[in-house]
């Protein structure tokens, strides 16, 4: 398969070289360095692009599609009457009454609160199973720009390929097929694994958070 790949991307000149282990290695490093900081680039630039596509949805949506506020609501509005002075987690049908002005103010103290709530329970060290979702959930969003941006370069370079006067190497069109479909597929996978972790990240990391206030009393 790495040959495969190496074949359909022998634009370069030293593209022999990604016939050596070490080198594959470190290029796999660095594409994945890249693609971790591009990723949070995203998130705060770009953030409609992930919503669009289901990776990344807002707490606060998250937290009104699901049955949390019966059970979670009260001990969580116990801290945020501490640090706000007012409830900030509110039944969907109460939230959604309120002007859209209000309802963004609310959506922006959730964040704070969850950054808030985040870094107490780091600081105690009650923070492991949410940040081992947390990781999965990063992985499978950072694959999935992999995967996106993989599949670009491949339908570019076998484009290129296909212009005669460049006179380059000849590329198989069947195993471009096979490879664009692996990366389509990886995508499309990809999403549907980090929607489910970041949701679960979310729900361990409000329950924590709420039998850290208990323990509290």
């Amino acid at each position: 398969m790495l040959d495969e790949i190496r074949k359909l991307f022998c634009l370069l000149p030293l593209c022999d070289l990604t016939k050596q282990w070490d080198v594959i290695l470190i290029l796999s490093v660095i594409f994945g360095a890249v693609i971790y900081v591009v990723s949070f680039w995203l998130v705060h630039h770009w953030q409609w692009l992930y919503k669009f596509i289901g990776i990344y949805k807002h707490i606060t949506q998250i937290y009104n599609q699901s049955d949390w506020h019966k059970h979670l609501g009260e001990g969580l509005n116990r801290r945020a009457n501490e640090w706000y002075g007012s409830d900030i987690f509110l039944p969907v049908e109460a939230f959604n009454q309120l002007p859209k002005s209000e309802q963004e103010v609310i959506s922006k103290k959730q964040d704070e609160f969850y950054d808030r709530m985040y870094y107490e329970l780091d600081y105690l060290g009650k923070l492991e199973v949410p940040k081992a979702f947390q990781s999965f959930y990063l992985f499978f969003r950072n694959l999935f720009l992999a995967s996106l941006v993989s599949a670009l370069v491949l339908v570019v370079t076998y484009l290129i390929n296909l212009i005669p006067a460049l006179n380059l190497a000849y590329v198989d069109g069947e195993r471009f097929g096979y490879l664009l479909a692996l990366f389509v597929v990886t995508a499309a996978m990809s999403v549907v694994i980090a929607r489910w972790y970041r949701q679960r990240m979310l729900h361990k990391m409000y329950w924590f958070f709420y039998t850290h206030i208990n323990a509290q009393k």
